[in-house]
């Protein structure tokens, strides 16, 4: 019986729950950690039960000032308590824009949904629309949704069938081909940047095939906007985009996101159908109100670059004095830990929940402007014993090729 067994046992109604839907239940590590927590603060969770954890998880990304940062949450629930449905927009709408567009200058004008696959099907619905076209070209996840799935890989032309989604696996070679092909059927290249592998030459050169086929260049900054860089990593790289696609980072922890860019482009909005109940709501545009204000004021992405660096150094650092093959791979702001065998990599997530730390098995950690150095001395603190039980003979200097390839593999940057 794992833990999530347990606690269905222990609180009213956790039977009726689905376990699949739930991505910290489906980790490798998912017999030991905690599936409900109480409360959180600051950089620590308390579980059911009452157990305190560090938490480097951070919701996935999207707490840049940690949980429940006091401004943030004092706009949102004022907002709610004024009307959280209201007939029309609150102000915050607008006021959220005019933020973005001084903190994100690709996006002069924008509109707002609910996460990160709304603001990606909502990009390529004005792509289409602007274009006339019916195929995007996508590398990197945008979501689990099937609005922005591929259907599969394409290799040098496109399908007959007239629209859809087709993977180019972060291919600079195949996606050249297929729009020297197919160009003239394809409404906008999309793609998830992904700072550990390509940098600002592979942003360069996609863009500029895209736009000399006459498609729109998109990129899904979910994952990096207000992480690598205010407006995530086209910022960091100095590379602009036609539609950039936000969530995470926006609101610390509201439900909320954003596609903005090209005012012609976002025009389009006019001459098709978008609409959801709730992308109006107030406490979430709000919270994005304070959060990009402090974000303009505090520069968290400094000190969440600043910590990560300390974390990663460390780790890296724990791993080489206990023998653990294991290495640091990722920008600052985005640490992952690679394991050159996925049996160490199992042990030590589940040994750290034990230790009372919270790591994400599958993706990176996010370190949040919250954290400070103390915090990485108690994570190791609490790691020693668990990477003593760790320790190999001969650890490489460097994660192996095989082992950056199968991570690269699991992130769908390579293909097999």
């Amino acid at each position: 019986m794992d833990d999530w067994q347990r606690t269905a046992q222990e609180i009213e109604g956790l039977e009726h729950v689905p376990r699949g839907v739930i991505a910290y239940m489906r980790a490798g590590h998912a017999s030991a950690y905690p599936p409900i927590f109480e409360s959180a603060s600051g950089v620590y969770a308390t579980a059911v039960g009452g157990r305190r954890y560090l938490d480097w998880v951070m919701g996935k990304g999207p707490l840049t000032f940690g949980h429940a940062r006091e401004e943030i949450d004092r706009a949102a629930f004022e907002a709610a308590r004024r009307g959280q449905l209201r007939p029309g927009l609150s102000p915050d709408y607008g006021a959220v824009a005019a933020q973005l567009a001084r903190l994100v200058p690709p996006m002069r004008s924008s509109a707002f949904a609910k996460n990160g696959s709304d603001a990606v099907a909502i990009a390529l619905r004005l792509a289409r629309v602007f274009t006339g076209r019916g195929w995007v070209l996508s590398s990197g996840y945008h979501g689990w949704d099937e609005r922005v799935s591929p259907s599969g890989a394409v290799d040098a032309i496109l399908p007959a069938r007239e629209a859809g989604v087709a993977d180019f696996g972060y291919d600079l070679e195949r996606l050249a081909a297929v729009l020297a092909a197919d160009g003239d059927r394809v409404a906008a290249v999309l793609v998830s940047p992904e700072p550990a592998f390509l940098g600002a030459p592979f942003l360069e050169e996609v863009a500029s095939l895209a736009r000399g086929a006459g498609a729109l260049f998109c990129v899904d900054e979910v994952r990096c906007g207000f992480r690598v860089a205010p407006g995530g990593a086209h910022a960091l790289f100095g590379v602009e985009p036609d539609l950039v696609c936000l969530s995470k980072g926006l609101t610390n922890g509201y439900p909320l996101a954003a596609v903005g860019g090209r005012e012609d482009v976002m025009a389009s909005s006019r001459d098709t159908f978008i609409f959801g109940t709730y992308y109006g709501e107030a406490a979430s545009l709000a919270a994005a109100r304070v959060c990009l204000a402090l974000t303009e004021a505090e520069r968290p992405h400094e000190a969440i670059a600043a910590v990560g660096a300390r974390l990663s150094e460390a780790m890296d650092a724990a791993f080489a004095e206990h023998g653990v093959h294991a290495h640091v791979l990722g920008p600052p702001s985005m640490p992952t830990f690679l394991f050159a065998e996925p049996e160490d990599e199992a042990r030590f997530f589940a040994g750290a929940v034990d230790a009372g730390v919270l790591f994400f098995q599958d993706d990176a950690q996010c370190p949040s402007a919250a954290h400070e150095v103390a915090h990485v001395d108690e994570t190791l603190r609490a790691l020693g014993p668990v990477l003593a039980g760790l320790g190999r003979p001969a650890r490489p200097a460097s994660a192996s090729g095989e082992t950056i390839d199968r991570y690269a593999r699991r992130r769908g940057i390579l293909r097999g």
